[in-house]
């Protein structure tokens, strides 16, 4: 005996599995296939079952007899002994689609689906299938964001290769952070109408493109400046500085802004604070791949996976300060990442000493996630492996020195010009690996 409980499940069963099917028919004008439903209540058939079992029997017919949420009961009139006269329970019938939402508890679902379908229908009937396919998060939207998301849909497929930015789509409220959160759902629901590839997740198939960014530039030769009006620290996209017209001897590549600001000038030489997502299309600038390279970042797993990239594109660049002696001399600087090395790829573009380091890194050898970030290195550190001697120290440590002077900078020999484990002079000594040479694989 089935009782008004305990059919539910089988009623939310049978509307997940016909739902699309009845959605399409109304949505076409078509009466809904595999209507009516009946559904046997399996009441007892011969009259020791009844006896054997009164109470629930009487309570069965009791609970049938009740007002149901949707459809109607066939029930059949017998008479037993001891019992009498009885109207039972044999079918649940349901005539229409409604009434087996409502059941299941879905009947503001079925009639939002529709809704929501004939929108649809109206604005973009080339992807009615679509939608039909992923009625379950077409219904799952607020008002609002259904239409956007419509609004969005449409646009998009008149304008597939608009070029345009996020922002510039003349949609109200869909900004980037609406289309982060949508993104899969946009990619799904126009997978099949613009050929799209679906194993790739990004907007681009989609003719959008992201903001420009913004590479952050220290010219550190006043000749250099003198090519830009003058200007020592600017932000240009990676477009501009294809145009720019300097021929810099030395690029040194940084990952902290912070530290590049605090360089002096350095003849010949230019800093640049690199995004790590466009890294290709900035080495392949004519003025950075014709001058000698060098990356000097942080010792932590993620710089070592920048220079790797940096060396897919420009495999002679040298790394500097990367290197155990100087990791272990600055322990007490050392704070812990927020990076697993399961989340990276290990670096192939890299020395064996390097290499070495990295796993030691991955590994935990000095601590879990260990690390030096730039930012924390000591700027004397960093002047010496770029070949800028602080002539104030050397003030300092003079005897007859008597009077503290303001800092002055200047140029000792450049540290690119020989490999970077040669001494150049007895002032300025590098303490990094021999120049590199390696063939990188590259990326996927």
């Amino acid at each position: 005996m089935k009782t008004r409980n305990g059919i539910r499940a089988e009623i939310n069963s049978l509307y997940r599995s016909k739902i699309v099917s009845w959605l399409t028919d109304e949505i076409n004008g078509n009466k809904a296939e595999n209507l009516p439903v009946i559904i046997g209540l399996s009441a007892p058939v011969s009259d020791d079952d009844v006896l054997k079992n009164k109470e629930q029997f009487l309570d069965f017919c009791a609970q049938w007899h009740q007002k149901l949420p949707g459809g109607k009961v066939n029930f059949l009139e017998k008479t037993y002994a001891q019992i009498g006269t009885v109207e039972v329970p044999i079918q649940l019938v349901f005539e229409k689609v409604s009434d087996v939402a409502s059941w299941a508890g879905h009947l503001v679902e079925y009639y939002s689906a529709v809704s929501r379908l004939e929108v649809i229908k109206r604005e973009i009937p080339d992807l009615i299938d679509a939608a039909l396919d992923c009625i379950g998060f077409i219904t799952s939207f607020e008002d609002n964001d259904f239409y956007r998301f419509v609004d969005v849909s449409k646009w998009l497929c008149k304008h597939r290769n608009s070029g345009y930015m996020i922002r510039q789509i003349p949609v109200r409220g869909a900004d980037a952070a609406w289309f982060e959160s949508h993104r899969s759902m946009l990619l799904r629901f126009l997978r099949d109408y613009l050929d799209l590839d679906p194993m790739r997740r990004d907007l681009r198939q989609l003719g959008l493109v992201p903001p420009k960014p913004l590479v952050q530039v220290f010219l550190l030769d006043h000749t250099l400046r003198n090519k830009v009006g003058g200007m020592r620290y600017f932000g240009a996209t990676i477009d501009d500085l294809q145009n720019l017209d300097i021929k810099p001897n030395k690029v040194f590549f940084f990952e902290d802004q912070a530290t590049a600001m605090t360089i002096p000038d350095l003849q010949g030489a230019v800093v640049i604070v690199a995004p790590s997502n466009y890294l290709g299309d900035l080495c392949r600038i004519e003025w950075i791949s014709l001058s000698r390279c060098a990356f000097l970042g942080g010792i932590e797993l993620r710089s070592f996976a920048m220079l790797n990239n940096i060396r897919v594109y420009l495999p002679n660049t040298e790394s500097l300060l990367m290197d155990a002696e100087t990791f272990i001399e600055n322990r007490d600087l050392w704070t812990f990442d927020d990076v697993n090395a399961s989340d990276l790829v290990p670096p192939q573009a890299v020395t064996a000493e390097e290499a070495n380091l990295y796993n030691l890194l991955a590994c935990g050898v000095f601590g879990s996630r260990a690390r030096l970030r730039q930012d924390r290195m000591p700027l004397k550190l960093i002047y010496k492996a770029m070949g800028i001697v602080d002539s104030l120290d050397e003030e300092l440590s003079s005897k007859d020195n008597a009077v503290v002077l303001k800092p002055v900078f200047k140029i000792a020999p450049d540290p690119l010009n020989s490999p970077l484990n040669e001494e150049n002079n007895d002032e300025a000594k590098d303490e990094d690996g021999a120049k590199l040479d390696i063939d990188p694989k590259e990326p996927a």
